[in-house]
């Protein structure tokens, strides 16, 4: 594809990545496609995101490239599948990110341009519900220092246990990973595109109405994990496997394993291709494609 196919494409008013775990490729190739297609140009674009989300987006910010993205997440991934992924994915994300990201990244990531989603989960005891759990989230859109990016970005991405201790301290909260409170969160309130890495929308039809404040559930359709994303399909504004009239080429249940387990080589070229089409898919479904996309979902 030629940068001439961006002349008459609009750009995003913003762009929110969802947690993705070890499917994070996806999202490299949904980044690539977006900007071969002129909707994401360079750090002018704001993005936010949760877990590896919030990679992708922090990347974006910095001014890098997704082949940068492919290369730098793919050195993570290769560490862990070569020395184990239980407590160790926390501290090859941080050597990794301080080694590659530019010294003024914070500056470059508080230009209103990057909004990474932290929760802090906290128990709360009753004397007569006994112990309620809840989960506080916050986005991050400024950062004071080149380590209090980091930590945002570590906060975001923290599985307890898998990453290291259950919970991650930053800015004097206990922090888990940012997707449990907000999966796929926007730079603002409406009208940003949403990328998810798994086929979601049938959860999301079966799900309570409702924010779920008074039954306690977190996946209603409007509580804040999903933050009513659903409807974003319909308005044309979810980039998904299984939006914009999408079949799934991998089950829910195969997403969710390469998320948590990283896959081979080939795996990882599969997910960039996937999220690739996907994007493709969407942009025509929208009316995004460029005249080059309009003709075929044929990666060239």
């Amino acid at each position: 594809m030629t940068s001439s196919s961006t002349a008459t494409t609009s750009a995003a008013d913003g762009v929110g990545f969802s947690a993705a775990g070890f499917f994070f490729p996806y999202h490299v190739g949904v980044w690539e496609e977006l900007i071969d297609i002129g909707v994401m140009r360079s750090e002018e674009t704001p993005c936010a995101g949760a877990s590896a989300g919030s990679l992708v987006a922090a990347l974006h910010a910095c001014g890098m490239s997704p082949e940068d993205g492919k290369r730098i997440l793919s050195d993570v991934l290769a560490d862990c599948r070569k020395n184990g992924v239980i407590g160790r994915v926390g501290g090859v994300l941080e050597r990794i990110l301080r080694k590659e990201l530019p010294s003024d990244a914070h500056e470059r990531c508080s230009r209103g341009n990057l909004f990474i989603s932290v929760s802090s989960p906290s128990v709360k005891f009753g004397s007569e519900e006994g112990a309620t759990f809840s989960l506080e989230g916050e986005i991050i859109s400024e950062f004071e220092s080149f380590d209090d990016l980091i930590g945002a970005l570590l906060a975001s991405c923290h599985i307890p246990l898998y990453c290291g201790w259950p919970a991650r301290r930053y800015r004097g909260k206990w922090c888990v990973d940012g997707g449990w409170h907000n999966l796929t969160p926007t730079p603002q309130a409406s009208g940003c595109i949403r990328v998810c890495a798994f086929p979601l929308l049938d959860a999301w039809h079966k799900a309570e109405p409702g924010d779920g404040k008074e039954t306690g559930d977190f996946f209603a359709q409007q509580a804040s994990f999903w933050s009513d994303w659903g409807h974003d399909n319909t308005a044309g504004l979810l980039i998904a496997p299984d939006a914009a009239g999408g079949e799934p080429s991998w089950d829910y249940s195969e997403a969710i394993r390469y998320a948590l387990l990283p896959g081979s080589n080939e795996i990882l070229e599969e997910m960039v291709v996937m999220g690739r089409m996907d994007a493709k898919r969407w942009a025509q479904a929208t009316g995004r494609a460029s005249s080059s996309n309009r003709e075929s979902l044929e990666i060239v």
